[in-house]
């Protein structure tokens, strides 16, 4: 893993994207105004549906209301649009953050990459994050297993707007952590 400090001029704007890690022509850059367009164009058909069972009638004002709500970053191959965008977001009722992932609609033809990339997005929030959750439609089997590739661990599940979605949690194993306090070790 590399963590660039230096500008890269994205193929056919007049924005700079900042490469904050990068490897091969794969690279992680902040989410900024001007990838929404972007992302509304080529967000995946999985994701159009479920922010609508979020109840979200307009997608460009759910990539708006990300971007002004979490830390987010989108990832892509260099010339290419994005192949992803996720991020941390953070609820004032919760201890940690959530992270979360919505993927283009050519995910299927980079699956490889994204999965590479992803761990390389864990790995980097694990600098900052002692622990993290997630919350995944229910029937979305290929986004479970990968969380679960990710080190996410399932606890439970959850009922929202008429839809069941799995809960998960992750510790990081670079910190003395664990998801259930009842579950830590007894000290003497």
């Amino acid at each position: 893993m590399q963590i660039l400090l230096n500008k890269s001029m994205r193929v056919g704007s007049n924005f700079t994207e900042v490469k904050i890690i990068q490897r091969g022509q794969y690279y992680l850059t902040p989410f900024q105004p001007y990838h929404i367009d972007e992302v509304v164009d080529h967000l995946s058909s999985e994701n159009v549906e479920e922010l609508a069972l979020l109840g979200y009638t307009n997608i460009r004002e759910a990539i708006t209301d990300m971007y002004e709500t979490s830390e987010c970053y989108i990832a892509r191959k260099e010339g290419e649009t994005f192949l992803a965008v996720g991020g941390l977001w953070y609820a004032d009722d919760q201890d940690c953050p959530q992270m979360f992932a919505m993927f283009s609609n050519n995910i299927k033809k980079s699956f490889v990459a994204a999965a590479r990339g992803s761990k390389m997005v864990v790995d980097f929030f694990d600098k900052t994050q002692p622990m993290m959750t997630m919350t995944i439609l229910e029937s979305n089997e290929l986004i479970l297993n990968w969380a679960v590739w990710l080190g996410f661990d399932p606890v439970g599940f959850v009922e929202q707007k008429n839809c069941k979605y799995v809960e998960f949690v992750r510790c990081n194993p670079n910190k003395n952590n664990v998801s259930d306090k009842i579950l830590q070790p007894v000290i003497h």
